[in-house]
Order: C-alpha cells, then sequence, then structure tokens
C-alpha cells in the first residue's frame, strides 16, 4: 500500500513540476536587461485547452508537441513569449504561414523573415512557431519586444521558415 501512495505522490509532483517547465525559452537575466515575472509555463496536447480558450485543435492539427510560456518585464513593460513546438519545421511553417501579417514582415533576426508590429511578433525557426507580445497592446513602441523576441529566435535550432531575400 505504502508503495502505491508513493506512486501516486511521486505522478503527482511530477506533473505540477511539468507545468513549470521553460523548455527551450531561457530566463530573462541570460537575455540581458529583461526580468522572469512569473514562473514558467508548459502544455502538451492534453493540456493546451487549459491554456487557450479556443484555437487549439488548429495547434493539433499542424502536428502540437509542446506550448512553452514565460512572461517577462523590463522597466514598465511587460512581455508574453509563447513558443509551439510542432512535430517538424513544416508544421511550424505552416503555422506561422496562416497567422503572419504579410504587410507587416521584415527580417528579424538569423535572416528569418517575421510578422513584426508594436504589440505582436510572429516567426518560426526549425520546429518552433514564435509569438512574442506586448502584454500592453495599446503601444506604439516595440523596441524592447524586437530586442527579446530577436534574442529568443537566435537561441533556437534550424533554419528559418521564411528567410529574408537578399
Amino acid at each position: 500500500m505504502r508503495s502505491i501512495g508513493r506512486a501516486v505522490a511521486f505522478a503527482l509532483t511530477f506533473a505540477l513540476c511539468a507545468c513549470h517547465r521553460a523548455g527551450p525559452l531561457p530566463p530573462g537575466a541570460t537575455l540581458g536587461a529583461f526580468a522572469d515575472t512569473e514562473q514558467p509555463e508548459s502544455y502538451t496536447g492534453a493540456t493546451l485547452y487549459t491554456y487557450m480558450d479556443g484555437g487549439a485543435d488548429f495547434y493539433i492539427n499542424q502536428g502540437f508537441s509542446a506550448l512553452y510560456v514565460r512572461r517577462y518585464s523590463r522597466g514598465n513593460e511587460h512581455f508574453t513569449v509563447e513558443l509551439f513546438e510542432m512535430n517538424d519545421a513544416p508544421g511550424a511553417s505552416r503555422v506561422y504561414q496562416t497567422s503572419r501579417r504579410p504587410n507587416e514582415e521584415k527580417p528579424l533576426a538569423g535572416g528569418c523573415l517575421a510578422s513584426v508590429s508594436p504589440a505582436e511578433i510572429q516567426a518560426a525557426r526549425g520546429r518552433y512557431y514564435l509569438v512574442g507580445r506586448n502584454d500592453d497592446a495599446l503601444t506604439t513602441r516595440g523596441d524592447a519586444l524586437l530586442e527579446l523576441s530577436q534574442s529568443v529566435l537566435n537561441r533556437l535550432p534550424g533554419p528559418c521558415s521564411l528567410a529574408a531575400k537578399k
């Protein structure tokens, strides 16, 4: 009986810890003047619906593997970075192609083309689809968000989903 109780306790502890995995999202201190504002989060196919109110099916249908979420701040600005890990690079590219804003694309990091606005940046590299958001959606400047998104994107492996034309 005791071994069953220990197994259940271990499983519950592991499940709670898994929710706080940062995956490939680095701590704010490694990105310059950014700070972590909350514990990192992670989601799988079974738990993605607890993070998203609608829309999870889209990611799952494209080959979703995991979602890593980390919240950062710099000064008075607060940011959320969502990093969707897909089963393969074509899945990440499909998500980006569907979600991007074509008239707002520009080179971001390592030659990757990204959809860039002051409040949101989207890009895909390798099997990852990145969304960086300024939590103040009415922001008119995106310098810190741009720097944060570039730093994260530069740390991801694989080729760009869309490369900037030379």
